[in-house]
């Protein structure tokens, strides 16, 4: 990998963002990739759609965050299980042949 250093007026090309909130909860290193990788899909609009509440959620399989994180889609499932223990996504099953509807959350700052 080519590396260069940081100069003043340097453009910091599209990466993955880290929420700062993740570095407080208490879910495996690989969830909150998981979770990173999922805000992300929902902010650019990657797959995103609109349920009858004007809630965002994403309906994609697990093979698809497999394949970005270099992992099974049972370790995709595991975090995402961990994600929805700590309230950080929820998912609804909408029927056995279609993908679940996977609406990520934020914390609403009541504990900032």
């Amino acid at each position: 990998m080519k590396t260069d250093y940081l100069t003043s007026g340097f453009t910091l090309q599209p990466y993955l963002a880290y929420p700062r909130f993740l570095l407080g909860i208490n879910v495996r290193l690989i969830a909150k990739e998981v979770y990173a990788i999922l805000l992300d899909m929902t902010y650019s609009g990657t797959g995103t759609q609109t349920d009858s509440h004007g809630r965002l959620y994403l309906a994609f399989n697990n093979k698809i965050i497999a394949e970005i994180i270099n992992r099974t889609p049972a370790t995709v499932a595991q975090s995402l299980r961990e994600l929805e223990d700590a309230g950080l996504i929820e998912k609804k099953l909408i029927s056995r042949s279609a993908p679940y509807h996977v609406y990520v959350k934020l914390p609403d700052g009541e504990d900032v």
